[in-house]
């Protein structure tokens, strides 16, 4: 039987060094590679992988085509987000001018069509970050070709499943009589983590000012300076991809300034530690941009509003607890904390703050598509997502379509028991029956040899699956 041919979209050196090429090699797997829009051939060549790789840049050191409309249009349909909402969800694209976004995008199309004629994939794995990856996935499903996205569970860690569209709730189900072997580890997770053995991790930032962090940074920051020197001449492409700093000594500088202002003018006096006496809903801003906001969940992105729909929505008898988020603390500036307390019943949580504290005395939780929502519905507490999102399959957890129904919702949410135990656990093993060990996904570290193996696993899986499908069409 012949290999089936994957080929991933948008990946860096790093990554197929680390982990598809080690993927390919234990697996005996055929994947080749469209490079990440930022790496060029040379750059590529100093990371030492042999895996063929394809580049989007072909075209990319000329001027931007002409936008064409007509063609970005074409790609929208059922599933598909929007081209205004890729764009909107790709960090640096979304502060360039409309017109140039849309040229840009009309670049990337036009060298998907060209690239995935010319490879000739079986099948397409992408991501959910930024503009090439949501028209990757775009891009595929017009041409008829599967798309897939590794998803990685934020609890436990360490766990991978497969999705087939831009949102975690199409994860693949590959085994799905594994949910009843799961259920003695669904309790065992559910115990470890009302004792707090396990807890869903996020990046926690040193504080900035200490003496021990500024001189743990003075090689980093060298380092940056010689890399943000060398790139100086591409800055006119990366604008696309990279941030300013990436490529500006004056950029890097700017953002320094302006990140160690921020934390520095936190205005403790605004911010809580621990919950009050007062009744209270509780619900936690997400770093952004991030594809589980921008990608998974783009109309609720707008943070702001969001705050002000949950205010408006919530009765008089509680309060709305918003807590910062630990990784974007240098982010909020004293403008942006006012402007989320001036609606009603509106109080801040420090991001250094115990959010399991929170979570375990509130009587509602609200999540866009946060890891938030997991754990409220782990502890049986009343839940409402925003998002598309699989945790919506605990009892606890509850969605709505308009706008105008959240006051109602909210009123039998706050109404409504606590979850029973046994249900917490089932509701856990189906959860977990399409994830596999893996490694997380922090690529900081490499995956070590055993969680290679779980890859192997997936991938075999994933095959199987792309066969059965095609014959199945």
């Amino acid at each position: 039987m012949d290999s089936l041919h994957f080929v991933t979209v948008g990946m860096s050196p790093a990554i197929v060094k680390d982990l598809w090429d080690r993927i390919s090699a234990k697996g005996g797997f055929n994947i080749s590679h469209i490079a990440h829009p930022s790496f060029d051939p040379t750059e590529w060549s100093k990371w030492g992988s042999d895996s063929p790789v394809k580049f989007f840049n072909g075209e990319l050191w000329e001027q931007m085509p002409r936008c064409d409309r007509e063609l970005l249009a074409s790609l929208e349909g059922e599933g598909v987000p929007t081209v205004h909402n890729m764009i909107m969800s790709d960090r640096f694209v979304r502060t360039l001018p409309h017109e140039l976004a849309l040229r840009y995008a009309t670049f990337l199309t036009r060298r998907l069509l060209a690239l995935y004629g010319e490879i000739r994939p079986s099948a397409v794995i992408g991501g959910f970050d930024s503009l090439h990856g949501s028209l990757g996935f775009a891009v595929a499903k017009q041409k008829r070709i599967p798309w897939f996205a590794l998803y990685f569970s934020p609890l436990p860690r360490g766990q991978v499943a497969v999705c087939n569209t831009l949102s975690p709730s199409s994860m693949i189900t590959f085994e799905a009589a594994r949910a009843g072997a799961l259920r003695e580890c669904a309790e065992q997770i559910v115990h470890e983590f009302e004792i707090r053995k396990i807890e869903a991790t996020a990046y926690i930032p040193p504080r900035l000012f200490s003496m021990a962090f500024i001189l743990k940074q003075i090689p980093i920051q060298l380092r940056t300076i010689e890399k943000v020197i060398k790139r100086r001449g591409r800055r006119r492409f990366l604008r696309f991809t990279d941030s300013r700093n990436s490529y500006s000594l004056i950029g890097l500088i700017r953002e320094a300034v302006r990140v160690r202002k921020n934390v520095w003018s936190l205005p403790e006096e605004m911010l809580c530690t621990r919950p009050g006496e007062d009744a209270y809903a509780f619900f936690g801003l997400h770093t952004q941009p991030e594809s589980s906001i921008d990608v998974w969940a783009h109309f609720f992105s707008n943070q702001l509003c969001v705050i002000e729909l949950m205010a408006r929505s919530l009765p008089p008898t509680h309060t709305l607890y918003v807590k910062l988020h630990k990784s974007d603390a240098p982010n909020y500036s004293i403008g942006a904390l006012r402007q989320m307390t001036r609606f009603p019943g509106v109080r801040l949580v420090s991001p250094y703050a115990d959010t399991f504290i929170f979570i375990k005395s509130a009587d509602l939780i609200f999540s866009i598509q946060g890891t938030i929502g997991l754990e409220g519905a782990l502890l049986g507490k009343p839940v409402i997502m925003f998002g598309d999102s699989p945790v919506k399959q605990f009892p606890s957890v509850s969605t709505f379509e308009r706008t105008v129904d959240l006051p109602q919702l909210v009123r039998e949410k706050l109404r409504q028991a606590r979850s029973d135990r046994p249900s917490i656990i089932e509701a856990l093993a189906n959860y977990l029956t399409p994830f596999y060990p893996g490694s997380s996904n922090d690529w900081t570290r490499s995956p070590t040899d055993p969680e290679i193996d779980g890859y192997v696993r997936i991938v075999n899986l994933l095959e199987e699956y792309v066969r059965a499908d095609a014959q199945a069409t």
